[in-house]
């Protein structure tokens, strides 16, 4: 299993304040990155699927993206978007307000996934047949709500073939996700990124660190 982000070398998941559900500012996020050490990060806020959900479609623009420009350290900053599983047909939902991102992170998000649950392994599997070069990782695939269905080993085969890494996440690590499912894409995943998915600075210090510990103690890592 190669790790894609090893070390400081970069974070690529994460949720600021002006697009989504994340409290620091883009400008916090990326003075906080540089005092950790990070070289790169992606900002990769909620789809307008998520938002619509959730109640934030206020926050849905992406003007300032256009307009920013980091004038604290040297970290370099992608602004992505986290995609949404929509269905088992595997559509998704892959911008904000109507913007794009060529950095795409797709992801399932029980409120927001609006097909059968005990197809969602076919989901998956649609979505990356008909998306799989726009798509950088698989969010969170460990996620505890809305897998319970979800074949992990297919998930990953399928996801090894298409050449898609998968994501272990932090806050669904820290926050007990399903740890069989997690088991699982670490065995037989070809390729992980390591993310925080940190929605406050201390998630963006702690979650990555919490991972990188886990899979030392497991000997995944020398």
């Amino acid at each position: 299993m190669e790790i894609v982000n090893p070390g400081l070398s970069g974070d690529y998941h994460m949720h600021s304040l002006q697009y989504s559900d994340g409290l620091p500012t883009i400008d916090e996020i990326v003075q906080y990155a540089g005092r950790l050490g990070l070289e790169e990060i992606a900002i990769t806020d909620h789809s307008q699927a998520a938002l619509d959900r959730s109640g934030l479609t206020k926050k849905a623009h992406r003007s300032i993206v256009q307009r920013w420009e980091n004038v604290h350290n040297d970290v370099k900053v992608i602004f992505g978007v986290e995609g949404d599983l929509l269905d088992e047909e595997g559509n998704i939902c892959e911008d904000i307000a109507g913007h794009t991102s060529d950095f795409l992170i797709l992801s399932l998000h029980h409120q927001v996934y609006q097909g059968n649950f005990s197809k969602v392994t076919e989901a998956y599997l649609k979505a990356m047949e008909k998306y799989g070069q726009k798509i950088r990782f698989l969010g969170h695939p460990h996620i505890q709500k809305g897998t319970e269905h979800l074949d992990m080993a297919a998930l990953v085969e399928a996801a090894n073939h298409h050449d898609i890494p998968l994501e272990f996440n932090g806050r669904y690590f820290r926050q007990g996700g399903n740890a069989d499912n997690l088991q699982i894409m670490l065995q037989k995943a070809d390729r992980i990124y390591v993310n925080s998915d940190a929605h406050t600075l201390s998630e963006l210090r702690d979650h990555r660190r919490a991972c990188f510990n886990f899979l030392k103690q497991e000997s995944y890592l020398s």
